[in-house]
């Protein structure tokens, strides 16, 4: 398949074919947009000659031969055979604007669209610009590769699908690893990653894989090396597997989640019976406070424990009378000594 930018690479091959000699001309302002392109392509100001009657993307060139030319009242249309496959060319002009639409089929089949639209500025020098041409095309591949190497480094492969042929490939490769493929459905909630149309198959099928045998490899591996958070994420019927090795390894966000069996005896040995949150281990500190809110703690005390940043209501009065028989006995002693 060709890449996206050699269209209007050859575009502008054709461009600079008809700015060879000087002698008056007429000033375009041409602007071009390719189908699926992420942003607009640079306008680009193009002198053509003043009695020319053909659009200024219609010569033969080293990159394209010209097979056939139609003009019909003001339209007209080209069939050109290119290195990268065969254009087509409709266009339909005023004497002062024009728009139309090219076309490119490769060899494959694999069609790319673009609509092309100029406006009349004036009159100019007819002179060779082509390398003001290339220059701003440069300008427009530099922006294109930026943005297929930031989709790729998100993992975002619905936006590599049809501009960034090289970055999708690198992505179909990483998308069938463990933190290719969750970096990749991230951003898809729980309740759509099974949808078949906008869950984690339409991703994976852009990739030629089978993800009902894809993720299942995935979960092994992800087991193997023990990555929580694929797991926990990804892999439902593989998380028990985990629930011994999470415990040994402190992590206690997966046990709280995943671990039921383990996660009640944690609550049991390190954080029931604990009146004060010094009482708890500050490893289990946040472990305990997160069963109490969820109510998982038997109401000894515990929950009033676990929640280190709150003062129990019981403890506050207490405190608040104690603090007035002080105020008290003051005043008092102020009384007998007169001061």
């Amino acid at each position: 398949m060709h890449h996206p930018l050699s269209v209007p690479i050859l575009v502008a091959s054709l461009f600079s074919a008809s700015l060879a000699l000087a002698a008056p001309g007429s000033l375009w302002e041409i602007g071009m947009e390719m189908e699926g392109m992420p942003f607009a392509m640079p306008k680009q100001q193009v002198c053509n000659p003043k009695d020319s009657k053909e659009p200024p993307v219609s010569k033969d060139d080293d990159e394209c031969r010209i097979l056939e030319k139609k003009q019909t009242g003001n339209r007209f249309r080209w069939k050109a055979q290119c290195k990268e496959g065969l254009m087509l060319g409709d266009i339909t002009s005023t004497p002062n604007s024009y728009s139309g639409s090219m076309k490119m089929t490769d060899k494959a089949g694999e069609t790319v669209a673009m609509k092309i639209a100029g406006k009349r500025l004036g009159d100019c020098d007819y002179k060779d610009r082509a390398g003001e041409v290339r220059g701003m095309l440069k300008q427009s591949e530099s922006r294109l590769g930026d943005f297929c190497q930031n989709a790729l480094a998100e993992m975002q492969g619905q936006l590599l699908a049809t501009q960034c042929p090289k970055e999708k490939a690198i992505f179909c490769q990483r998308l069938a690893t463990p933190e290719g493929y969750d970096k990749a459905t991230r951003h898809l909630p729980a309740e759509m990653l099974n949808d078949a149309t906008l869950g984690a198959q339409s991703i994976t099928r852009e990739c030629k894989l089978n993800n009902a045998k894809l993720l299942p490899k995935l979960c092994a591996s992800a087991v193997s090396d023990s990555n929580y958070t694929f797991v926990s994420r990804l892999c439902p019927a593989e998380r028990p597997k985990l629930c011994v090795k999470a415990v040994s390894a402190d992590r206690l966000d997966y046990v709280g989640a995943n671990c039921p069996g383990e996660k009640a005896a944690l609550i049991k040995e390190h954080c029931e019976g604990r009146k004060y949150s010094s009482d708890i281990e500050p490893r289990f500190a946040d472990f305990c406070a997160n069963a109490a809110q969820a109510g998982d703690m038997a109401q000894t005390g515990a929950g009033e424990a676990a929640n280190s940043n709150a003062k129990p209501a019981e403890s506050e009065s207490i405190e608040a009378q104690a603090v007035d028989k002080v105020q008290q006995g003051i005043k008092q002693f102020r009384g007998l000594f007169g001061f």
